[in-house]
């Protein structure tokens, strides 16, 4: 029996509803604004409000305490240099969510989680951009081996052309040589003609 006990389990074991909880609150401190059902936006709104009532206080454990639940640290110190201070004079109260109805699909009802104190959208970007700059990199060097693989192999490709050439060259040289002895010969049948033409009107 569940007395007292006032976790929602979420349909989801407890590991896996930890990481749920974790990645919703890691979207919302980079982008501000998350879109998800209505009972994950309101566990998440608590683990958030929680972690920024740390981050206020700016110190060593608060950047502990938060690097526990969200295992950035780049991200870590936005949220203490940047999220907290904006709700410096707030005693709570630093999200809010907006119900958006049923979904067309299962009929579970939707709502937006997003931060009160906001900022603008190209710090956001430049946000997102230094906070997934690892996993750029790391497509961007899957990309190069693949471009280096390909480098490599089109210069054999290359090399097999530059032997058919030779090869052509070889084959034409030879047909020019037989097209000369052709002639050749036939020179010598017309030379020999013309002589014995020459031989038979002269006995004539």
């Amino acid at each position: 029996m569940r007395h007292g006990n006032r976790v929602k389990k979420l349909g989801r074991k407890k590991e896996h509803r930890i990481a749920l909880l974790r990645n919703l609150c890691r979207s919302l401190f980079i982008m501000e604004k998350i879109k998800t059902t209505l009972p994950k936006a309101k566990e998440a709104k608590r683990l958030a409000e929680h972690l920024i009532e740390f981050a206020k206080h700016n110190d060593l454990a608060a950047h502990r305490y938060i690097y526990r639940h969200i295992h950035d640290h780049k991200l870590v110190k936005i949220i203490c240099d940047e999220i907290g201070p904006k709700f410096s004079e707030r005693q709570g109260g630093y999200t809010r969510i907006y119900r958006l109805g049923p979904r067309l699909g299962d009929g579970a009802e939707m709502a937006i989680l997003e931060l009160v104190e906001k900022s603008d959208d190209d710090t956001i970007t430049q946000r997102r951009k230094l906070i997934e700059r690892r996993q750029l990199v790391v497509t961007q060097t899957k990309k190069e081996k693949k471009k280096k693989t390909q480098k490599e192999k089109k210069p054999k490709e290359k090399k097999a052309v530059v032997k058919e050439d030779k090869k052509d060259k070889k084959i034409s040289k030879k047909k020019a040589a037989k097209k000369k002895a052709k002639k050749v010969k036939k020179d010598k049948k017309t030379k020999k003609k013309t002589k014995e033409k020459k031989g038979r009107k002269k006995r004539k």
